[in-house]
């Protein structure tokens, strides 16, 4: 139980790119992580009218059931 924060970017084209993992938790949830986040859909960030690259961290939460 916890969350891992991952180093991502946002592209302009829609995609999603792990930069590094910046806090894990291991036993594979890091991996599991990173998966998810470069399965989500976001509306790119623009930049005067024409879409832009974010980089931002990702937290992503997993808890027991």
């Amino acid at each position: 139980q916890g969350d891992v924060v991952l180093e991502v970017r946002f592209a302009a084209d829609g995609s999603v790119h792990v930069i590094r993992v910046g806090r894990g938790l291991g036993y594979g949830l890091d991996e599991e992580a990173k998966r998810v986040a470069k399965e989500t859909q976001f509306k790119p960030a623009t930049r005067d009218g024409k879409a832009v690259d974010a980089t931002t961290y990702y937290r992503i939460d997993f808890q027991l059931a």
